[in-house]
């Protein structure tokens, strides 16, 4: 007597090895993708951690040039100077920054004299006339403007750089400009300003030294 209730009905023993096979493969390739983006997540999360800090110290050490220059003045010449924040807790990060004047065109002036003399005399119109010769006269007084500016306006850049698993020499730029106000209001009238008077009020009421526009904050040169 044959025993019929012992016997497997065909396809009713489980997965065959090609399944099995194929199953761990979408596993794995699920596992790796999944992991890929936690890891990106984690290495995103720390950069922006990174980041932010670089921000509140570059912006501190942007107050501390402030205070540097309200104290001592504008220099003649370009500053530059470098360090690192290990005073601040955060000796990995490190610093540079330049002071520099800022220097516009010298040609601005004889451009719009040249231009308004030819426009001048290339015409027979009456109002072109006194159109090229007040454009003429208001040419003169551009380059004692450009002058003062230049004395005036002070360009102050900090980088703040830090290196990452995988991205190294990460740099934050802070640009913000600084204006003596009393210095300008010297260049035009020919006088003089003595070394230190910054934060004094100059000639005729002028305020102290203050900002210049509002300061920029970009990742330079960062390396993702």
């Amino acid at each position: 007597m044959t025993d019929t209730g012992s016997r497997r009905r065909p396809g009713s023993g489980g997965f065959t090895l090609l399944e099995v096979m194929i199953a761990v493969a979408i596993l794995s390739m699920t596992l790796v993708t999944l992991l890929s983006i936690v890891t990106n997540n984690i290495r995103a999360t720390h950069h922006a951690k990174l980041t932010t800090t670089a921000t509140f110290l570059a912006r501190a050490k942007m107050v501390d040039l402030e205070d540097q220059v309200l104290e001592n003045g504008f220099s003649t010449s370009d500053e530059a100077a470098e360090g690192t924040f290990k005073e601040q807790g955060h000796g990995d990060f490190r610093w540079d920054s330049v002071i520099e004047r800022v220097e516009l065109p010298a040609d601005a002036a004889l451009k719009q004299r040249d231009e308004a003399q030819d426009k001048a005399k290339d015409s027979t119109n009456p109002m072109s006339l006194i159109s090229g010769f007040l454009g003429g006269m208001m040419s003169s007084f551009i380059e004692p403007i450009r002058l003062g500016l230049q004395e005036a306006v002070r360009r102050v850049t900090v980088h703040v750089t830090w290196d990452e698993t995988g991205r190294p020499k990460q740099t934050l730029e802070v640009v913000q400009y600084l204006a003596d106000p009393s210095k300008l209001d010297a260049a035009l009238t020919g006088g003089g300003v003595a070394p230190g008077a910054m934060g004094a009020a100059g000639a005729g009421g002028t305020p102290p030294a203050g900002l210049f526009g509002a300061p920029s904050i970009s990742p330079a040169g960062a390396k993702r």
